[in-house]
């Protein structure tokens, strides 16, 4: 089913995005998630047109984005709604009046608290007041419009009545239409002013630091450079191309200190590149011809010609990018309440505020008392702090993961990764380097062993025949296979099926065992032909892989490995967070036993199926632990299922990066799998803090408005500074350090 994103103009509030939601989610087959703090609606089921045309009849305007990674898309983020369409010298003007005309009435406030008249005379008063409601005031008047013209109030619903009211109840008191009480000839005008440039400059305030989260995701997958070299095929002409326009299989020339926007493999030169953005290795990583170079890295020294990989949107720039922006459309369940809340709160806003107008006539209260609590009960009362609280510290969260390298699948994800108690870790190419290597092979005749370094590479046909079947596995123990057999020659091989848990099988197509299937895995999917027990007697505490030619078993292949280098310190830090450690291997238990020592003597389990690993997973869940599951290998797709978090490694196989929770696209991801998880809890706590702040705020406020305790003014304050505060406390976590983890 497609996906399709939409731009959302008009929309300034929780009350908004709910509406929309709300719409949207009605339509028979559709969902709908929509963000207030990208201004974005990401919609399923629908065509594009008829999704737009959903959402103009709930009030608001729609444009389409790009299906992926666009600089289309990117653009319209840092943008505030009432600025879609709007010259940025009016925005300027409408903040800088706001400012002067705060200025000028909070010293007249001052005047008067101190026992002497206003300095401001009533006309003055009254052309500050004119131009704050026809031009500051007047896209919150046309948000009120659009929603009423829709059947609905949003935040500016509030605003606008709140300041209307006050507004023309100054006019009449001018007029003589109604009655100058002491005290409060000039209130009205005070409030409509000060409450317009409050909510502008919270706005004003909210979206810059709206701005700075969004703007950290821009740079990580900004299209950098616009155009790259290509060589034409027909003529040999280097040409000048899009990124988007380049095809697998092309030409490119990367000159010094160019950003590379392309996967690609160099035939021509040597360099050295930047990986920190991919990977946060800060130190070069020398390339040569061969050698793998990716989108998002920087060419530094030399001048390199690479050949295109796969095309951008395949690059594993682009799918890590479209993986944040995903997670960015989607929300976070402790969200979920608020989102209730502020769906209803605006109608009952409305209510309450007539009914304290009431309320105040009824107890002979001033009729100026009865519109100044009105008033102040529709102004602080807006829900916006409530609505950002989640999305804010959500988005700034997941800016500043991207920023370190992990990328979160969705804000489930991220807030699930807050509530992990258990990491269970595969060992092969996850705990151990992924670069395994020979020591020995053996069949029924013979058994050789090999030094690491050894030139003498021995070459029996079976052998030949295994490491034939292995070409296009994803798997390191196919690599350490591909890499013992380079330059070697290998019979051809057919109907190459990877079964999950068991290993490889084939047919081979020419040399000596031409015409016959050949399978090549683990001894007990071998089976029923098995060693001979002078075979099964070596190399204990190392992985075997058994080789069987029309079911008779062949030969046995030794491969050892070593522990990530990163790997002793990330479970010593998860253990410092009281989290507990496990690994589970389908590798031999001596083998397993080896690298659980040499990690500090790590709980393991070993000789484990798919099945037997989601069983597991399944069992530790039930017993109330959070569980996450790093994996490197296409064996961990579908345990990461059973597990409350799938953890991955970009370097792993695409499959298993796809159905991951969590990608640690880092130099050190073992170590960083604590950091991430710490980065979510410390997350989770600043969403708790804005829920907090934004429901304590409108419990005391709202009374305090009704009862006449807090005027107009300091109500249309609050409510904006409240909105700011809660966005300030999110941003705060684009500065989030990694934890040292001492002991």
């Amino acid at each position: 089913m497609s996906i399709i994103d939409l731009h959302i103009e008009g929309m300034t509030c929780s009350a908004c995005s709910s509406r929309i939601e709300r719409v949207l989610s009605r339509l028979p087959g559709v969902t709908a998630e929509v963000s207030l703090l990208e201004h974005r609606a990401r919609i399923t089921g629908l065509s594009l047109d008829d999704a737009i045309a959903a959402v103009r009849r709930a009030g608001y305007d729609a444009r389409p984005l790009g299906p992926s990674l666009t600089r289309q898309r990117l653009s319209t983020w840092p943008r505030s709604p009432d600025q879609d369409h709007v010259p940025q010298g009016i925005e300027a003007f409408r903040l800088i009046f706001s400012l002067v005309a705060l200025a000028i009435m909070l010293i007249e406030m001052a005047s008067m608290l101190s026992g002497h008249h206003g300095w401001v005379p009533a006309p003055v008063q009254f052309a500050l007041a004119l131009v704050m409601q026809t031009v500051v005031a007047w896209p919150f008047y046309q948000s009120a419009l659009r929603a009423a013209r829709a059947g609905s109030a949003n935040m500016e619903t509030l605003i606008s009545i709140g300041s209307l009211a006050a507004f023309f109840g100054s006019v009449s008191v001018m007029a003589g239409g109604l009655p100058q009480e002491e005290g409060h000839g000039a209130l009205y005008f005070e409030t409509s002013i000060i409450v317009i440039a409050m909510v502008r400059i919270g706005k004003t305030l909210e979206q810059r630091a709206r701005g700075q989260a969004l703007s950290a995701i821009e740079k990580l997958t900004r299209l950098d450079p616009a155009e790259i070299a290509v060589r034409e095929p027909e003529t040999g002409q280097w040409v000048q191309l899009p990124p988007e326009a380049i095809r697998q299989g092309r030409q490119i020339r990367l000159l010094p200190n160019q950003a590379i926007s392309l996967d690609a493999v160099i035939t021509e030169g040597d360099t050295e590149i930047d990986e920190s953005s991919m990977t946060g290795e800060s130190m070069p990583v020398v390339k040569h011809v061969g050698d793998a170079i990716y989108a998002g890295c920087t060419n530094l020294s030399g001048t390199i010609t690479a050949t295109v990989s796969c095309d951008f949107s395949q690059s594993r720039r682009a799918q890590l990018g479209e993986k944040m922006l995903s997670a960015l459309a989607s929300r976070a369940p402790i969200g979920a309440l608020a989102d209730r809340i502020a769906a209803v709160f605006v109608p009952m806003v409305l209510i309450l505020a007539g009914l304290t107008f009431l309320g105040h006539l009824f107890f002979d209260r001033p009729a100026s008392a009865a519109v100044s609590s009105a008033i102040a009960v529709l102004v602080v009362a807006c829900p916006c702090a409530l609505g950002l609280a989640t999305p804010a510290a959500i988005a700034a969260g997941l800016a500043r993961a991207a920023q370190m390298g992990w990328f979160f699948q969705n804000a489930r994800a991220l807030q699930q990764a807050s509530r992990i108690h258990r990491v269970v870790f595969d060992k092969t190419g996850t705990l151990t380097s992924g670069r395994p290597f020979l020591i020995g092979f053996a069949d029924s005749e013979s058994e050789t062993r090999l030094a690491e370094d050894s030139h003498e590479k021995p070459w029996p046909d079976w052998l030949a025949a295994a490491c034939a079947a292995e070409q296009g596995v994803e798997h390191p123990l196919a690599g350490s296979l591909l890499s013992y057999a380079a330059g070697r020659p290998m019979p051809r091989c057919s109907d190459v099926h990877y079964v999950a848990g068991g290993g490889v099988r084939a047919r081979v197509e020419s040399g000596p065992f031409v015409g016959k299937s050949i399978r090549v895995g683990s001894s007990s999917w071998i089976s029923p032909s098995t060693p001979p027990q002078s075979v099964l007697a070596l190399h204990t505490d190392v992985s075997a892989v058994d080789v069987a030619i029309d079911d008779q078993w062949s030969g046995r292949i030794w491969i050892s490995d070593r522990p990530r280098h990163d790997a002793a310190d990330g479970l010593a830090s998860l253990k410092k967070m009281g989290i507990q450690v496990s690994i589970m291997s389908g590798d031999r238990e001596a083998a397993v036993q080896r690298i659980a020592q040499s990690l500090g003597g790590i709980e393991f389990l070993a000789q484990l199926g798919p099945q037997e690993k989601a069983a597991r997973l399944d069992a530790w869940r039930q017993s109330g632990d959070g569980v996450a599951m790093v994996g490197d290998g296409l064996n961990d797709a579908s345990a990461m299922a059973h597990a409350d978090l799938g953890i991955a490694m970009a370097s792993g196989a695409t499959l298993t990066v796809k159905s991951a929770d969590l990608t640690l696209s880092t130099a050190a991801p073992i170590r960083d799998c604590a950091a991430s998880l710490a980065l979510a809890k410390d997350v989770l706590r600043r969403v708790k803090e804005n829920l907090m702040f934004a429901f304590v705020f409108n419990i005391a406020a709202v009374p305090m408005a009704a009862l006449g305790m807090l005027s107009p003014v300091i109500a249309g304050s609050a409510m904006a500074l409240s909105s700011a505060a809660v966005i300030g406390n999110a941003v705060r976590l684009l500065r989030w350090k990694k934890p040292a983890f001492s002991s």
